[in-house]
């Protein structure tokens, strides 16, 4: 059994990346760009400033990231506060199924601390987090490994020690290159051609993963 389990946060925790995805879109609609998921999935699980270097590379550098960006989260932030954070299904489940068998539980996500935490707390999630390291504590965004690194760190562990559940092609990456076994969560994306060897499985639910967690505990 891993002596850690790190999660990423949007795509993973939160059901966010859809209802990004959909803002993107509005904000990139009013800016005159379309703004689809075959550009988001090049810009998801990084830092703001790469997603920015990533975005400027499709779009240009006389379209304004930030402008555009900015609108982004006025839609989103307006869409929270009507409706709440959007929590994946069945995560909680599996987060008190990662306490009760003693596992430490990390949190490597790109997103800045305090809206991270911010959230975790508000859906009542802080509390199972032992280690959460964000997207502006860190020098290199995912792909990189920095971030998983620095979670393990924290963690007083090996890289080789912790699973990782991401669901961005980037995150894989970053989980993989830290050293981490990594699990795929279906989110947006069912696949990624350039990250089928680097996962250990994939999995559509967190009842699943509960499942996987039990086997693995048996062997």
């Amino acid at each position: 059994m891993y002596k850690a389990i790190i999660f990423d946060m949007d795509g993973v925790i939160f059901d966010t990346e859809r209802l990004l995805m959909k803002c993107w879109e509005q904000a990139g609609g009013e800016f005159g760009i379309s703004i689809q998921n075959k550009h988001l999935s090049k810009m998801r699980g990084t830092t703001i400033n790469t997603g920015k270097s990533i975005f400027e590379s499709m779009f240009g550098k006389d379209i304004d990231f930030f402008k555009i960006r900015e609108r982004r989260e006025v839609i989103k932030n307006e869409y929270i506060l009507k409706n709440g954070i959007p929590t994946k299904e069945g995560i909680e489940n599996l987060l008190k199924y990662i306490k009760n068998e003693n596992i430490k539980i990390g949190l490597a996500t790109s997103t800045i601390e305090n809206i991270a935490i911010k959230y975790l707390k508000e859906t009542n999630l802080y509390k199972y987090f032992d280690v959460i390291v964000c997207g502006d504590m860190i020098q290199n965004s995912k792909p990189s490994p920095d971030i998983y690194l620095e979670a393990c760190k924290r963690l007083n562990i090996e890289p080789k020690e912790a699973l990782v559940f991401e669901d961005s092609r980037n995150g894989i990456w970053a989980g993989y290159n830290a050293g981490c076994d990594v699990i795929m969560v279906i989110d947006i994306d069912n696949m990624y051609e350039d990250t089928e060897d680097k996962i250990i499985t994939k999995i559509d639910s967190y009842e699943q993963a509960i499942n996987f967690l039990k086997t693995i505990k048996e062997r």
